[in-house]
């Protein structure tokens, strides 16, 4: 792990929502934000049940890490139903996770207003992309996180 990577910190997020259907993933990307300092994890394993949990609270998470591809509703209808909750006045960064290199895939996510795109799987040098994404996003614009 080089300097710039040990550096890497989510403690100023508040909370995570990770939302993937797939048990080891959300285990595993866990851990990597546990690495980088992230303490208030929320994972799911469904996008009923994260948009369940959404309508519950009154304080939104400040990074959803959103897988594309999911059962019953996938991470593009996630992304309109969220956009309906009161919640969403919150600042929310959400950045679709998923194994697909579709280039419509990446459109529809900016498309769908998503914070950015990144390929799994998750790393801490993705991490540290993604918080440059998130501090240069000052006016909330979609924009592409370019990752291999």
């Amino acid at each position: 792990m080089t300097k710039a990577i040990q550096n890497v910190s989510l403690k100023k997020l508040k909370s995570i929502m990770l939302i993937d259907d797939n048990e080891v993933d959300n285990f595993i990307n866990q851990k990597i934000l546990e690495s980088c300092g992230a303490t208030n994890i929320l994972t799911f394993e469904s996008t009923t049940d994260a948009l369940n949990y959404l309508k519950q609270t009154v304080e939104a998470p400040q990074l959803i890490l959103l897988d594309r591809y999911l059962p019953i509703m996938n991470g593009f209808e996630f992304m309109d139903e969220l956009e309906k909750l009161e919640i969403v006045k919150q600042p929310i960064n959400v950045f679709i996770l998923s194994a697909s290199i579709n280039p419509q895939d990446i459109k529809m996510a900016l498309e769908k207003k998503c914070t950015g795109y990144i390929k799994k799987p998750l790393t801490t040098e993705k991490i540290l992309k993604l918080l440059d994404t998130i501090n240069n996003d000052k006016t909330k614009t979609s924009s592409t996180l370019k990752t291999n």
